[in-house]
């Protein structure tokens, strides 16, 4: 009897999640099920087949959009990783008091996307953008072969929505370095290049191959900001899968989830090889 109340007790604190559950069931789960079922299935028979996987990886535009999306999501992940570690290092340096005020500017900058952005990066550097205009007055030739339009042009966007959302997420991170490790450090010697090396970057890493996975899961499914600058014609992986279901040409869907799923598995063997590093740097952070 004992065991019944404690399992009805279990129940009824479990009740409150019974919507969430429904609501990713049928907005998660189903629709990711029928997605997988319809990339294996032939557009012409409605067979099980292999045609759609074999129409991404042989047709030239979308074999560009994955090489596209991998290569801009790469370069815009590895430099957000960068310069995201050494602002929440100099924020964690300076003290709770900048962090207090800092969090709520990056709370602000990381919300900062899709149109909003896209239009301020069109005003600031399009081609009449304010930036152009104002170098070309001075003289300057910095940005003459700079083009907002295209693939290299549009990484400066990722690097800037994802910077807040870096720095958030690496932050907590940095509490896991004990302040009185770096005082005892410095008390026997070494350096600080010498304690964030064989120390603190040691017991961070956990974080950050964490946050890496999320900045990259972000970056290669961005898709508001670029289409509103490059349009439709763009060959990235999120444009091509939406003009597959409603573009200007003849809806594909059944290759539209192909590509999906592509997608999806690059960003879980990020996930997976992230997650790997994650608890043999946690080992080795722990025992440092």
């Amino acid at each position: 009897m004992h065991f019944l109340k404690k399992k009805l007790k279990s129940v009824l604190y479990l009740a409150p999640t019974i919507p969430f559950f429904i609501l990713a069931i049928g907005f998660l789960i189903l629709p990711f099920i029928s997605m997988v079922r319809s990339s294996f299935t032939d557009p012409s028979s409605g067979a099980f087949s292999f045609v759609n996987y074999q129409t991404c990886f042989t047709k030239g535009a979308y074999v560009a959009s994955i090489k596209n999306s991998l290569q801009v999501s790469c370069i815009a992940t590895a430099v957000v990783m960068v310069a995201s570690f050494f602002i929440a290092l100099a924020v964690f340096s300076t003290g709770i008091t900048t962090k207090k005020w800092f969090m709520p500017i990056m709370n602000i900058s990381q919300n900062f996307a899709g149109f909003p952005l896209a239009f301020a990066f069109i005003l600031m550097l399009g081609k009449q953008g304010f930036f152009r205009l104002l170098f070309n007055k001075l003289g300057s030739s910095l940005l003459d072969n700079y083009s907002l339009y295209s693939y290299e042009g549009i990484i400066p966007l990722y690097i800037w929505f994802g910077i807040p959302l870096c720095v958030l997420l690496l932050l907590p991170g940095f509490d896991a370095v004990h302040r009185e490790w770096k005082e005892a450090s410095t008390l026997l010697g070494c350096s600080s290049a010498g304690f964030w090396t064989r120390i603190g970057i040691p017991n961070v890493m956990p974080t950050i191959l964490g946050t890496l996975s999320v900045v990259f899961a972000d970056s290669i499914t961005t898709y508001t900001t670029v289409y509103i600058i490059i349009s439709s014609n763009a060959a990235l992986l999120p444009i091509k899968i939406g003009t597959m279901f409603g573009g200007d040409l003849k809806a594909r869907p059944e290759v539209g989830c192909a590509l999906s799923v592509i997608m999806i598995m690059m960003i879980l063997i990020v996930m997976v090889l992230c997650n790997i590093g994650k608890r043999i740097s946690a080992k080795r952070g722990v025992s440092v």
